[in-house]
């Protein structure tokens, strides 16, 4: 039987290696071969995407980014109905700055001014900001070409819902409700890949990273058209210090600065959906906190707050997200990020604009990004988004006088390729 199952496993994955097409393969195997009565299918997936941007990026000329994911899912029903299986997948990027998160902003040295700084008053530190991942000063760290296991973890069926083990994201992220987005990579907020501007805004909370946790997430409960459908999802991590694509817990940074690992993370979110005639309406919103931290003095156990809202009625797309948290330190040092875009769908076109902002009291900075776009599916698996988008940001300067605002203005055009989304 072991060999059995082992000649169907290296069959299925060395035709995924051999030429992927641009659907998920999956596999089924009989009941026979493992003697039960239930029913088993392994499937692989791929999401491919490249970004040409050209305008004011850091060196000015023309740049190709790329980002890749690829997954593997085995599932399987018993035959009483319950499902149980294990999802892994890989994701590896080409950025167009070194942070994965964050990154430094200005020139604000720690004990300067009313720089940002943790740590004993004799022999102050710069902090990297635990939410949003800036730093003030010191040097840049880090890779523009960054790969991980995002998710692996197994997974089983309650019949109220389903419970989750091992790397993936936190309940907070599993099911955020916002505006519509032109792209998938590169966004006003969220998108996984820079435009040229450094603050990358985010509205989902990402403390939880994607280290081990457990997540339950409940089954839709309701009916659309009356009272609505209601979910809810929790999760535990014990602790999040993997670096990833989009977020890096770092306890130190070549450049001298210093970081916390945050600890004993409880993320709780819920989702409704409605359906009123032609108007479908969803709202989510989310808390997060962590129990305990690993880091210097300043630092402490990070929380926060999500919620976000959408609108769709006809060809008519819209909504927006909102989150806040305290970053991880102790003095006045608040993140607060939000989002809107609206769109208009017409076959298969989707064109939007969108907004986007933040604001982070601990190193003195704040920015914004305007986006308009179209894309277009092309056949049942690829899509070509192109479009422009505009960005500002301010960043502390020390000059002899004490602090100052500097400004940052970029503009960007960008035409993405993706396949399979």
């Amino acid at each position: 039987m072991k060999r059995t199952i082992s000649a169907i496993l290296i069959a299925a994955l060395s035709g995924a290696l051999a030429g992927p097409p641009a659907f998920p393969q999956a596999v089924d195997f009989p009941n026979n071969s493992f003697d039960t009565d239930e029913v088993h299918s392994l499937a692989w997936r791929v999401d491919l995407g490249l970004v040409l941007l050209a305008g004011d990026t850091p060196d000015s000329d023309p740049e190709w980014l790329s980002d890749i994911e690829v997954g593997l899912d085995f599932e399987s029903f018993t035959d009483s109905g319950r499902r149980w299986g294990l999802v892994l997948t890989a994701h590896a990027e080409r950025d167009l700055l070194n942070a994965p998160q964050g990154g430094r902003v200005g020139d604000c040295p720690a004990g300067a001014a009313d720089c940002a700084r943790v740590g004993a008053d004799t022999a102050p530190l710069v902090p990297v900001a635990t939410d949003s991942g800036l730093y003030s000063a010191g040097s840049e760290a880090g890779d523009r070409h960054r790969s991980m296991l995002s998710d692996a973890y197994v997974f089983a069926d309650t019949g109220w819902g389903e419970v989750r083990l091992g790397y993936g994201p936190g309940a907070a992220r599993l099911d955020p409700v916002g505006g519509p987005a032109t792209a998938r990579l590169i966004r006003a907020d969220g998108g996984h890949l820079l435009a040229a501007a450094r603050q990358a805004i985010r509205t989902e909370t990402p403390f939880s990273g994607h280290d081990p946790k457990l997540v339950f997430r409940s089954i839709a409960l309701g009916q659309a058209s009356t009272v609505g459908t209601f979910r809810v999802a929790g999760s535990y991590t014990p602790g999040a210090g993997q670096c990833g694509i989009d977020y890096c817990p770092r306890r130190t940074l070549p450049g001298g600065q210093v970081g916390a690992v945050q600890t004993a993370i409880t993320e709780l979110a819920l989702n409704w959906e409605v359906r009123r005639g032609e108007h479908e309406w969803a709202i989510s919103a989310a808390a997060s906190q962590a129990g305990g931290h690993d880091g210097v003095q300043g630092f402490e156990p990070v929380s926060g707050l999500d919620a976000g809202l959408s609108w769709r009625w006809r060809a008519w797309r819209a909504g927006a997200r909102w989150r806040r948290s305290n970053n991880g330190v102790a003095a006045s040092g608040d993140h607060e990020a939000l989002s809107g875009s609206v769109g208009w769908e017409q076959g298969n076109w989707l064109t939007t604009l969108e907004y986007a902002a933040y604001s982070d009291d601990l190193v003195h900075s704040d920015g914004s990004v305007w986006q308009a776009g179209t894309s277009r599916l092309v056949g049942d698996h690829g899509l070509v988004a192109f479009g422009v988008q505009s960005a500002r940001q301010t960043a502390p300067q020390l000059r002899p006088g004490g602090r100052r605002q500097g400004e940052i203005d970029t503009m960007t055009a960008f035409l993405e390729l993706g396949w399979r989304y």
